[in-house]
């Protein structure tokens, strides 16, 4: 600076010490004077030569208090994991069948998506509207699913209460409500539905060929609560034993067909409304009404039984286990067709297949529409209804969720057991995993390919559209197909 420059290095050294000793000297007298704590301004005045270098002013106290000033970073909290409740028709875990699917397809989603899973257990009726609203108020949950027909009003009713968040019924006829009550879609709303008829075509068919081979006079059905969803079941089911044996039969094994018509306790030879039995037994947890419907089919000659209530399929298995210890079996026929679930492992060597409905992949698909941000672009674009079938393409994506049970799927619904019995605390595979897949492939095995492959090829029909399986899902419909086929 130019005011120091005729100053020397040392001088101007001395003269900042004599600076500070002054001011210091200063506030030692200032304290000690007053005797408290008080801050006074002192200004000194330092002069060099012929001109003032600066003015400082000092504000001194007795006591200096320091501050400390530490600036910390809040903690990050880690983003929580979207969640997916699922709340059970009644039954809940372990019924081998609808539930199980269910929360199968929601372990799925966890394990695929990072998704938690929620689950909430329905025992009576009166707990649907609850379990949906407990769901639904978890900030965390971006999908809620009902699982049943029966969650229908409880869904509409919920789905209105919390427009931000999305629903999803298996079965459901949700929106069908909505466009009667509201005049509307509700978009937040997809109903799940399922392509049953023609699953229980190919098991219908495959029914109808085993009592044509075995000289069985006829094939029966075993159903729960009379709802249009079943009659699905049912018209599919009897249409498929009509197919199998006068369309494809008649025409690929005509001399086969002739010679059968004249066996007395063939199925050929019992008119064709006759040759299945079915009954709604008005339950789908009841299982002694599953085996009393059941055992008197069989005792009027059914080579096979279809399990369409659920956990009744359990009565089911019962009726066929006491044929066979009482005639000292180790395979059917008679045999009994598992549904929604492949439970060929029930009871290996008896379940001669399963329809299997793909509840664990509408929930599974549900998921992935909802975390891609989909989900309300598919109801709209669909009116509300998600159908899953056979060769079903969605978005660009395979959502199929019908197929008759083949050895490959097996190991996972073993799986399904397994968890079953932690869940109940009871024994429930009847024997070892490896045991039931080795007594599964041998009974397959002794059924004649050709059997097999006329499933198959009406499986591939239907898939390349070549023949419509019906659907009843008014009471004109049921009543007209059931004056058909019986």
């Amino acid at each position: 600076m130019s005011l120091f420059r005729g100053i020397s290095t040392t001088a101007l050294v001395g003269l900042m010490v004599v600076l500070i000793i002054i001011v210091g000297a200063i506030a030692y007298y200032v304290g000690y004077s007053t005797g408290v704590s008080q801050a006074k301004p002192t200004t000194v005045t330092v002069t060099v030569g012929a001109g003032t270098v600066t003015t400082v002013t000092k504000t001194v106290t007795s006591t200096i208090t320091i501050t400390e000033t530490v600036t910390t970073t809040p903690a990050v909290t880690p983003p929580r994991k979207p969640k997916i409740a699922v709340v059970s028709d009644i039954g809940g875990r372990g019924d081998l069948s609808f539930n199980d699917m269910a929360f199968k397809g929601a372990d799925e989603a966890a394990r695929d998506f990072g998704v938690e899973v929620v689950e909430l257990i329905s025992n009576v009726e009166a707990d649907y509207l609850p379990n949906l609203r407990t769901a639904a108020r978890d900030p965390d949950v971006v999908l809620i699913v009902g699982v049943g027909f029966l969650l229908s009003e409880a869904l509409l009713t919920v789905a209105q209460e919390y427009p931000d968040k999305n629903f999803a019924g298996i079965d459901t006829y949700t929106q069908a409500l909505a466009k009667e009550k509201l005049g509307r879609i509700l978009p937040n709303m997809m109903d799940i539905k399922f392509e049953e008829h023609k699953g229980s075509a190919l098991v219908g068919a495959l029914a109808a060929l085993l009592a044509a081979y075995y000289d069985y006079p006829h094939i029966g059905m075993v159903l729960g609560i009379e709802i249009p969803v079943l009659w699905k079941f049912e018209i599919g089911y009897k249409w498929g034993c009509y197919w199998a044996l006068e369309e494809w039969l008649k025409k690929n094994k005509p001399e086969f067909y002739e010679e059968k018509k004249k066996v007395k306790n063939n199925i050929l030879a019992t008119p064709l409304k006759e040759r299945v039995l079915w009954t709604y037994t008005g339950t789908f947890s009841d299982i002694t009404k599953g085996y009393e419907a059941a055992k008197a089919m069989y005792e009027k000659g059914a080579v096979a039984v279809y399990n369409v209530a659920g956990p009744l399929g359990l009565g089911i298995n019962r009726a066929v286990k006491e044929i066979a210890e009482a005639k000292g079996l180790e395979m059917g026929p008679p045999f009994w067709i598992g549904v929604d679930a492949n439970q060929d492992w029930i009871n290996p060597g008896f379940v001669i297949a399963s329809m299997m409905k793909r509840v664990d992949k509408g929930v599974y698909y549900a998921t992935w529409l909802v975390l891609q941000g989909k989900f309300r672009e598919v109801v709209k674009k669909y009116d509300g209804v998600l159908t899953l079938g056979i060769g079903t393409v969605i978005e660009g994506k395979l959502m199929e969720g019908i197929s008759i049970s083949t050895l490959k799927d097996l190991d996972e619904f073993i799986q399904m057991g397994i968890e079953a019995e932690k869940l109940t605390g009871k024994k429930i595979l009847p024997m070892p995993p490896e045991q039931i897949k080795e007594k599964v492939k041998k009974m397959r095995e002794s059924i004649p390919s050709w059997i097999w492959e006329a499933v198959k090829e009406l499986e591939t029909l239907i898939r390349e559209g070549k023949v419509k399986v019906p659907a009843p899902m008014s009471e004109e419909e049921i009543k007209y197909w059931r004056e058909k086929l019986g």
